[in-house]
C-alpha cells in the first residue's frame, strides 16, 4: 500500500472508536498474507503442504485469523477449486493442500469488499474516519462534515507453490480490474538476482503503481528493510532481494468507482514468495 493510504488506515485502527470495534472490523484494515510451509516440493508421490493465513501489519507475524470461505485453488491443469476444510483461530487460519499434479499452483484469498470514509469536521478541520459506504456515511456524518471521501477496499492475496517442475499456466491474467502478473517465476527467485513483476489494469500494463516488497521477520529488527518502487512505463518493476527467506509484496492502485457506494476503489494486492539462497 502507498504511504498515504497506510497512514490513513493506521490512524483509523488506532482511533478509540475502532479499538473498541469488532475483531472483523480491525482485521479488515490489516494486510492479508498467505504463507505456505513449503514453496517447492519434489518427488514421485503427491505431497501435502500446509498454509498459514493471517491479517497483520507485522510481516508473517500472526495477528487476526480470517475466514477462508473465499479461497480458490488454481491447479496446473487449469482446474479452479474452492478450498476444502480449514481451521480459523483467533490469531491465524490454517489449511492443508494436496499437490497431486506436477507444476505450479496458485492459492488466491479474497477479502470481502468493505468501505472506508474519511472527512474533516469541527473548527480545526480535524480528520475523522469511519468504516462505512457513502450511503451509510451520509446518515452518520455531522452537519459540518467537509472533504468527504469514500473508498471501496478490494483486497486479495496470492501465494504460489510448485511440485517438481514449475509451470506458468496459473499466471494468465483475467483481463479484469487490477492484477499482478509474475514475469520471473515466484518459485525461482534467487538472492542477489533480479526479479521482474508486471502490473495490469484490465489486461494492459499500468505505470506509476506503488509497490512495497518486504522480507519476513519484521518483528525482529528495527527497520522493515522494504524495497519501495513504482512500475515503469511498461507496467513493470525490477528488484533484487538481498535476503533469503519468505517475502511479502504489496501493490496499491486507486481508480474511480462505478458504484454509488464509493468515490474510488482502492485495489490492494499481496503476493508471498520465497527467495532462494544464492
Amino acid at each position: 500500500m502507498n504511504r498515504k493510504f497506510k497512514n490513513m488506515f493506521r490512524a483509523a485502527v488506532l482511533g478509540t472508536g475502532l479499538i473498541c470495534g469488532s475483531v472483523v472490523m480491525t482485521a479488515q484494515a490489516h494486510p492479508l498474507w498467505v504463507l505456505p510451509g513449503e514453496f517447492v516440493v519434489s518427488g514421485d508421490e503427491s505431497s501435502w503442504v500446509t498454509f498459514d493465513v493471517s491479517a497483520s501489519h507485522t510481516v508473517f507475524g500472526y495477528d487476526k485469523g480470517v475466514g477462508l470461505q473465499n479461497v480458490q485453488v488454481f491447479s496446473p491443469d487449469g482446474d479452479r477449486n474452492p478450498l476444502g476444510s480449514f481451521f480459523k483461530g483467533h490469531r491465524r487460519s490454517v489449511f492443508d493442500l494436496l499437490l497431486d499434479q506436477d507444476g505450479t499452483y496458485k492459492v488466491f484469498a479474497q477479502r470481502p469488499k468493505f468501505y472506508f470514509t474519511s472527512y474533516k469536521a469541527g473548527n480545526r478541520d480535524t480528520d475523522k474516519r469511519m468504516w462505512a459506504d457513502k450511503v451509510e456515511a451520509a446518515e452518520r456524518l455531522p452537519e459540518n462534515a467537509r472533504d468527504v471521501k469514500t473508498m471501496q477496499i478490494d483486497m486479495s492475496s496470492v501465494a504460489y507453490v510448485t511440485r517438481n517442475a514449475p509451470s506458468d499456466s496459473v499466471f494468465q491474467p483475467t483481463g479484469k480490474g487490477f492484477e499482478l502478473r509474475p514475469v520471473t517465476h515466484p518459485n525461482d527467485i534467487v538472492q542477489g538476482e533480479e526479479a521482474v513483476l508486471e502490473a495490469l489494469l484490465n489486461g494492459k500494463p499500468v505505470a506509476g503503481v506503488s509497490v512495497e516488497i518486504t522480507p519476513g521477520g519484521t518483528r525482529y529488527r528495527n527497520e522493515r528493510n522494504s524495497i519501495e518502487i513504482t512500475t515503469d512505463s511498461n507496467g513493470r518493476i525490477e528488484f533484487t532481494p538481498g535476503q533469503a527467506g519468505p517475502w511479502l509484496l504489496s501493490a496499491d492502485y486507486s481508480m474511480p468507482s462505478q458504484s454509488p457506494l464509493a468515490d474510488t476503489v482502492e485495489a490492494i494486492r499481496f503476493i508471498t514468495f520465497e527467495v532462494i539462497p544464492e
